[in-house]
């Protein structure tokens, strides 16, 4: 009996660990870690107990501590491929060259893309005008390729979606939804054309496989042999991608 309530005690403690964190609760039924700008979250339900939280903690700590870890290295990398003035655009390195004139203009050379910056614009806009401008160049190019990769592809896979949504997400390259519509981040315009195409891929096999499953994959090695190249190609570059959006 002594070393039951001993053992509660200790459970009610809370627990040290190498990382801070914060508890959100709501009407959630379930434990979840989210890891965010070197911050760490834990959703909880409202009622769960901590000693039970702690011991999940500790099951995941060295899982948190890598991710920590990664998204410190990320950071870093972003914040030189900022300071470099560089962007990619169908999967090559340019540079960013900023210029002020009468009137807005975007330029692209083999080596650099060239913003024309109106002198209406002061230096506090000129962040977020450049960021808005290169979002709007970005959407124009994707609505003129896309369309048209998808259609090739759809008629060569027999696969044909309800529809086509293109714009920017945060964390996704593309999806397909339960009414077969495919959603494609425009976003990817910044990438190679055989990594556009394996994106449009994924999402056509989606049509007949609504997981990632191994018929899933398999169907998608079928119609894309190459597709690993692509997906290492998004893991290593996808932070470069984003750059020019956070």
């Amino acid at each position: 009996m002594l070393i039951k309530k001993i053992t509660e005690l200790f459970a009610h403690q809370p627990a040290v660990f190498d990382f801070d964190y914060c508890i959100v609760r709501s009407k959630r039924k379930s434990l979840c870690i989210q890891i965010k700008d070197s911050s760490v979250r834990i959703l909880a339900p409202q009622r769960f107990p901590v000693a039970q939280i702690n011991q999940f903690l500790l099951q995941k700590q060295d899982w948190i501590a890598k991710k920590l870890q990664q998204q410190q290295v990320s950071t870093a990398q972003l914040q030189h491929f900022k300071q470099s003035g560089k962007i990619f655009c169908n999967g090559q390195l340019k540079t960013l060259v900023v210029q002020r004139a009468s009137l807005y203009q975007i330029t692209e050379t083999d080596q650099q893309i060239l913003l024309q910056i109106p002198n209406r614009i002061s230096e506090l806009q000129q962040s977020s005008y450049i960021k808005r401008k290169l979002d709007n160049w970005f959407n124009h190019r994707a609505k003129l390729h896309f369309p048209e990769r998808l259609a090739l592809f759809s008629y060569q896979l027999e696969l044909a979606p309800a529809g086509l949504i293109i714009k920017k997400y945060r964390a996704r390259w593309g999806s397909c939804s339960s009414d077969r519509v495919i959603s494609l981040n425009y976003l990817l315009m910044m990438a190679p054309d055989f990594v556009i195409d394996y994106v449009i891929v994924h999402e056509l096999c989606h049509l007949t496989h609504m997981n990632h499953s191994a018929s899933f994959w398999a169907l998608v090695a079928r119609h894309y042999p190459d597709y690993r190249q692509a997906k290492h190609w998004l893991k290593v570059n996808s932070h470069q991608l984003q750059a020019i959006h956070h």
